[in-house]
C-alpha cells in the first residue's frame, strides 16, 4: 500500500469552482435513521425490514425448537440472504435525490480574515448572520446507486446477517475500487458488526473506504441528528480517507479499530463524545478530518493482487469462521468449571478470544485450559476487558507469561496470541481473517501486530530477564 493512501492525500486549498458530486455506492444497512413509528414504537420499513426478516426466519426453520435443525437453518438462512443481496436492485432514484428530502444541513461561511471580520461586519450592519449561512444538500455531495440491502433494526446484525452483508460490501469494493462505499447503519451494532470486518480485510490494501453513518432519531423525528450525520458522511466521501472502515456520528469521525457504544440516551458526554466513544482517542472532529485529508483521489484506488486473502472471502466461509469463535468474558462471572473451561475446550470452537482481567490476567483454571488448547494448535487470543484496553506481562497472573515459561508453552513453538490494545470486536474480526487465511499461531500473532501498528494500537511488551 502506498504511503499516500495509508495516510490520505494531504489537504490542499480548495478550488473556487463548484465541485461535482463524487460517485459512490450507497448501501442501506438498517437502523433508526430511516425508521417509522408503529404503535408508538420505532420500526424499520422497506426492503427486508423487521417484519420481512422475521417471516423469512420462521419460514426457514430458525425458531423450530430443534437445536441441530436450528443450527442448519441459520446457516442456510445466511446463504439465502447472500443470494438475496446479490439480486437487490438499486432504487429508481439516485442516492442524492433519494435522501435529499431530508439529508441537508447548514454551515457557516467565515470571511477570509476570520471571526474578527465577521464581528465587525455584523456590528456595522453590513451583513446579518443569515448572509454567512451556507446550505448543504447531500445531492450536491454524492451521487450513485442507493442499494437497500436491509431495512430492519441493527440489533439483528448477528453472524447470519453480518456474513453475507460484509461479503457483499467487500466484493463491491473489489469490483469498483474507484468508488467509496457509503451507507446508513443502526447504532446498536455499529461498534461490532460490519465496520471492523471491513477494516481488517482492507487495512493493507488500496481499496476504497467504507463510510457509515447512523442516528439516534429517525429523519422523521423532530430535531433528528440524521441529516447532519449523513451530510457529514457525504462530505467525507469527497476527502481522501485512507483504506478502512469509518463511523460518522455527531461531529466525530471514528476509526473502526477504536469505537465503542457507551450511552443510548445521550445524557452523559465523555470527552465531548455522546453515544459513541474512542477509548484510545483515535477519533477526530468532522471539521478536522475535512481539513486533514485532501480532495478525494478514488481513481487511484485499486483491488489487491490475487494472492490477497480478500479474494477468498465468501459469505459461507465468513459465517463459518464467525460461528467457530468462542468469546469468554471474565467480567461476566460465568462458571469456570461448568461454562468457561468446556467452552474453551470445545472442538467446534476453532479459536477463542478471551476478555481477560486488567492487563491480561486470568485465574489458574483459565490459564491451565488455555495452555492445553494452545499446545494443541488452537488460536487463543488474550485481550483486556477494560474500556481503555491494554495488555502486558506485568503480573505473574498474566496469561501471556505462558509463552516464555518452560513449564508451560516456552520452547514448544506454541503460543497464546497477544491482543495489544485491541477490543473484542476487532480481535474477532482479525481471527476471522486468520481462520479464512488458514494462519497458524505465529502468523496470527504477526497479523495482530501488523494491524495494531497500522492503527496506532500496538502495545510493546517489556523485555524480560
Amino acid at each position: 500500500m502506498s504511503e499516500q493512501l495509508r495516510t490520505g492525500a494531504p489537504a490542499s486549498p480548495e478550488s473556487t469552482e463548484k465541485q461535482k458530486p463524487v460517485e459512490v455506492n450507497f448501501f442501506k444497512l438498517g437502523g433508526t435513521w430511516d425508521m417509522i413509528f408503529r404503535d408508538n414504537q420505532k420500526i424499520g420499513t422497506g426492503n427486508l425490514d423487521d417484519d420481512a426478516l422475521k417471516e423469512m426466519q420462521i419460514k426457514m426453520g430458525c425458531f423450530s425448537g430443534d437445536e441441530q435443525g436450528e443450527i442448519a437453518a441459520y446457516r442456510e438462512f445466511s446463504l439465502e440472504l447472500y443470494a438475496r443481496f446479490q439480486s437487490t436492485a438499486a432504487a429508481e432514484k439516485d442516492v442524492g435525490e433519494h435522501l435529499s428530502s431530508w439529508a441537508h444541513a447548514t454551515n457557516m461561511s467565515m470571511p477570509k480574515r476570520g471571526i474578527r471580520d465577521l464581528q465587525r461586519a455584523l456590528r456595522a450592519g453590513e451583513h446579518t448572520v443569515s448572509d454567512y449561512i451556507v446550505p448543504e444538500d447531500i445531492k450536491n455531495l454524492i451521487r450513485g446507486p442507493f442499494i437497500p440491502l436491509f431495512s430492519g433494526d441493527s440489533s439483528h446484525l448477528e453472524n447470519e446477517i453480518t456474513a453475507p452483508m460484509v461479503a457483499t460490501l467487500l466484493q463491491r469494493s473489489i469490483r469498483e475500487p474507484h468508488k467509496p462505499l457509503v451507507g446508513g447503519q443502526g447504532t446498536d451494532t455499529a461498534d461490532m458488526a460490519l465496520l471492523q470486518l471491513y477494516d481488517v480485510f482492507t487495512y493493507d490494501t488500496d481499496l476504497p473506504s467504507l463510510i457509515l453513518a447512523g442516528a439516534n432519531r429517525s429523519h422523521v423525528e423532530f430535531a433528528s441528528d440524521a441529516p447532519r450525520n449523513f451530510v457529514h458522511a457525504a462530505k467525507l466521501a469527497n476527502r481522501d480517507l485512507p483504506p478502512g472502515g469509518y463511523w460518522v456520528f455527531q461531529e466525530n469521525l471514528y476509526s473502526a479499530s477504536d469505537v465503542v457504544k457507551i450511552d443510548p440516551l445521550e445524557d452523559r458526554p465523555i470527552e465531548g463524545q455522546t453515544t459513541f466513544h474512542s477509548p484510545h482517542q483515535k477519533n477526530v472532529s468532522i471539521l478536522s478530518a475535512l481539513k486533514q485529508y485532501g480532495p478525494a483521489q478514488w481513481d487511484a484506488r485499486k483491488a489487491p493482487s490475487p494472492e490477497h486473502v480478500i479474494h477468498k472471502v465468501t459469505a459461507e466461509n465468513l459465517y463459518d469462521a464467525l460461528e467457530s469463535i468462542y468469546n469468554p468474558d471474565l467480567g461476566k462471572k460465568d462458571s469456570v468449571s461448568a461454562t468457561l473451561r468446556p467452552g474453551i475446550r470445545n472442538p467446534k470452537h476453532k479459536a477463542v478470544v478471551i476478555s481477560t482481567h486488567s492487563l491480561g490476567n486470568t485465574s489458574n483454571g483459565i490459564r491451565d485450559v488455555c495452555i492445553k488448547e494452545a499446545y494443541g494448535g488452537k488460536l487463543i487470543v488474550g485481550i483486556s476487558r477494560t474500556l481503555i484496553s491494554a495488555t502486558n506481562e506485568e503480573y505473574a497472573a498474566s496469561l501471556f507469561g505462558v509463552n516464555q515459561n518452560p513449564r508451560e508453552l516456552g520452547g514448544t513453538g506454541k503460543m497464546v496470541i497477544y491482543g495489544h490494545k485491541l477490543n473484542s470486536s476487532v480481535a474477532n474480526a482479525l481471527i476471522v481473517r486468520a481462520l479464512i487465511e488458514k494462519l497458524d499461531q505465529t502468523q496470527t500473532q504477526e497479523l495482530f501486530t501488523q494491524y495494531a501498528q497500522s492503527r496506532g494500537l500496538v502495545q510493546v511488551l517489556p523485555r524480560r530477564g
